[in-house]
């Protein structure tokens, strides 16, 4: 499997951002906090795909919570969660792109 050293800047940059999210989540809990109907907006400020965020909380691997215990509470999406989704996504993307390209090559 070969990175090219962009891709690999890129990795490296999102695990770094991860690593602040989370650094954030736990000294500022607040912060971490995106109610569910403004993610759309922090989606885009963050430079996020909709359509790959729709697909992570289909599988379920973004799953939202309740803030509060009644059934009006508003639910909430961890920023650090989405970024932490959105970093393994691209990273198995890369993998399998790297598979098929090296699957090219032998032919």
């Amino acid at each position: 499997m070969n990175i090219d050293i962009h891709e690999l800047n890129r990795i490296i940059a999102d695990f770094v951002q991860v690593g602040y999210m989370q650094a954030v989540k736990v000294y500022d809990p607040p912060q971490d906090k995106v109610r569910k109907s403004e993610v759309k907006k922090w989606l885009r400020i963050a430079n996020l795909d909709q359509r790959k965020f729709d697909r992570l909380v289909k599988a379920e691997i973004i799953k939202p919570f309740r803030v509060g215990t009644g059934r009006n509470s508003p639910f909430f999406y961890s920023k650090k969660e989405i970024k932490q989704a959105f970093s393994m996504a691209a990273i198995g993307e890369t993998i399998n792109n790297s598979r098929i390209n090296d699957y090219r090559s032998e032919d």
